[in-house]
């Protein structure tokens, strides 16, 4: 008898402990329902919240295992596993590379082999991102304005290390959802509502804040690298009133057809409460002197920017992803000392959840030749869908 907490983890018929039933082809929050019983690629047994919940550690060396730190600045895979699943597939992914770009589109779309995902979804890869909102937001409704503003830049820069992985999330499909919920009370809910475009809308909420918006996942090609992320504004609504919103930077993963892969932030985050007059430009990467001789200074992982008050300066803020945050004359973030708290999924949650896909599970129980099979499937249905729909693409 399946606990009420944990659907279909039990296997239907009692045969296989990771096949749900060798007669019936789907389970029954499957998005193919009604697919024929398939012996080469059956059901499986949906995973239970205790494999879902287990422990993450949140120290450096395990949130950066597989990389090694570049004396330039940033990081390199140096996880000779990951780097062999890679091996292989360069050919495959620039066909459908050009094909892309001739159809006018981006490369997030691309129907790559299984080898070379992780077991988890982009919803779940874009909530890694507020890990540390417990940490910082802890008290937020006893602070002023200002510290609350600093607080929100801590937060989300201190966030940009957690699980840089040279591995691939699954794409989302179209109206895939994720609920989530931290120690402190505070609840998510996510769900992809555009394909073309790929847009997750996201809502976080605690008693004495909430952060919503949505979220374009972008993707290209430039030269040997893949530049993309989260395009869009997070904003943060407190109690108070007061409404802060700020941007991404963008993420390069290089080396992708030659040379040593490597993975970094660049570009710049903008932090602004309007309300307030509050703003904060944060540009990463050497910082550039002027002149024609002159070499820039610093590491590519660095940044600096200034805090603002109506257009006048406050103070200077300086740091590195892989290592700290100084707003002023105070370090808000050591990835030395502080520790995030992770996200933790709840029973029962909606048919849609990303926790059901069953190529997304198949991979999670290490079985990656059906997860193959499985995501095929998938595509296959997710394109019959947009045929239905009278969308091209």
């Amino acid at each position: 008898m399946e606990s009420i907490d944990d659907p279909c983890t039990t296997p239907r018929d009692g045969r296989h402990q990771e096949i749900w039933s060798g007669e019936i082809g789907y389970l029954p929050y499957s998005l193919l329902l009604g697919c024929p019983y398939d012996r080469e690629a059956p059901p499986p047994t949906y995973t239970s919240l205790r494999v879902l919940n287990r422990e993450r550690s949140g120290d450096k060396q395990s949130q950066l295992h597989g990389y090694e730190f570049l004396s330039e600045g940033g990081l390199k895979c140096v996880d000779e596993q990951v780097l062999a699943k890679q091996k292989g597939i360069i050919i495959d992914v620039i066909g459908q590379v050009t094909a892309c770009l001739l159809q006018g589109k981006g490369v997030v779309g691309l129907s790559l082999p299984i080898r070379l995902f992780e077991p988890r979804s982009t919803l779940e890869r874009m909530l890694d991102r507020w890990s540390f909102m417990p940490v910082y937001f802890d008290g937020i409704n006893r602070v002023d304005r200002l510290e609350k503003f600093k607080r929100v830049m801590a937060m989300a820069i201190a966030g940009l290390y957690i699980s840089p992985s040279q591995e691939k999330p699954f794409n989302p499909l179209l109206g895939e959802t994720l609920q989530a919920e931290w120690p402190d009370g505070t609840k998510a809910f996510c769900e992809h509502t555009s394909h073309h475009p790929p847009i997750t809308n996201f809502y976080l909420e605690n008693r004495h804040f909430k952060i919503l918006g949505h979220l374009e996942l972008t993707g290209k090609f430039k030269k040997n690298s893949l530049i993309g992320g989260f395009q869009g504004t997070v904003n943060i609504e407190f109690n108070d009133g007061q409404k802060v919103s700020y941007t991404y930077p963008r993420f390069r993963a290089g080396g992708m057809i030659m040379g040593s892969r490597t993975a970094n932030w660049e570009g710049q985050m903008v932090f602004t409460d309007r309300e307030n007059g509050l703003a904060a430009t944060i540009v990463f990467g050497p910082e550039k002197k002027k002149g024609f001789f002159s070499k820039a200074v610093g590491k590519l992982d660095d940044f600096r920017g200034v805090l603002t008050e109506n257009d006048e300066k406050i103070c200077d803020i300086n740091g590195s992803w892989l290592r700290n945050l100084v707003i002023g004359d105070t370090e808000y973030w050591n990835i030395d000392n502080h520790r995030p708290v992770f996200h933790r999924f709840p029973v029962n949650p909606l048919p849609s959840d990303w926790r059901y896909r069953e190529d997304l599970v198949w991979l999670l129980k290490g079985n990656s030749e059906i997860a193959q099979k499985w995501k095929i499937k998938v595509e296959n249905r997710q394109r019959d869908d947009r045929k239905l729909r009278g969308l091209k693409y």
